[in-house]
């Protein structure tokens, strides 16, 4: 009887998991460049545990184990905006933003100036061109962002967003809401 209790509890333990996974997913899913979330499930043979009293039984029993969260990279549906400055980056490729603690990519392109004029994702993090930051001066107007991502102002081009792209995008580790993290050279 206590085998039976476990493998129910084993599943009843692997679906609260699926469930975490999916009411994130559902949370998230007005948030730009947020990349959903599936769980991975595995038999688990039990090595200690025995069936002993049923007829036909292999002996073994088998129980259900999360092994593994991973991400969905499709690219998701292009919304148009009011804000000039939104980006969407189609295909494979990761905007590039400068961090505390490093160079992160995102596929949020909900992109605003700071208060110094600096082009930055929506957590406040610089947005990287192919060159560094892109600042735009207080006394330039028309800014405007390309197909290929070239950023200009009155003043002429500013930039061109630096864009990567992953062999293998399953390097990519989350940090946070919308930002992404590797050791893989892009």
């Amino acid at each position: 009887m206590e085998n039976a209790l476990l493998i129910g509890l084993s599943r009843q333990a692997a679906l609260q998991r699926q469930m975490d996974v999916i009411a994130n997913n559902l949370a998230n899913v007005e948030t730009a460049g947020y990349k959903g979330e599936k769980l991975l499930f595995e038999e688990y043979l039990s090595k200690n545990a025995e069936v002993t009293d049923l007829p036909g039984s292999s002996g073994k029993v088998s129980m259900v184990q999360d092994v593994a969260v991973f991400r969905q990279f499709a690219e998701g549906s292009i919304v148009p905006t009011e804000n000039p400055l939104d980006v969407a980056v189609s295909g494979k490729g990761w905007l590039v933003v400068q961090t505390p603690n490093g160079e992160r990519y995102t596929r949020n392109g909900h992109l605003t100036l700071d208060n110094e004029g600096l082009l930055v994702n929506s957590s406040g993090y610089p947005v990287l061109s192919t060159a560094g930051t892109i600042s735009i001066g207080a006394d330039e107007t028309n800014v405007t962002i390309s197909v290929d991502g070239s950023v200009s102002t009155s003043a002429g081009e500013k930039g061109k967003l630096r864009v990567v792209e992953f062999e293998n995008e399953n390097v990519l580790k989350k940090e946070g809401e919308t930002l992404f993290v590797t050791d893989a050279r892009p």
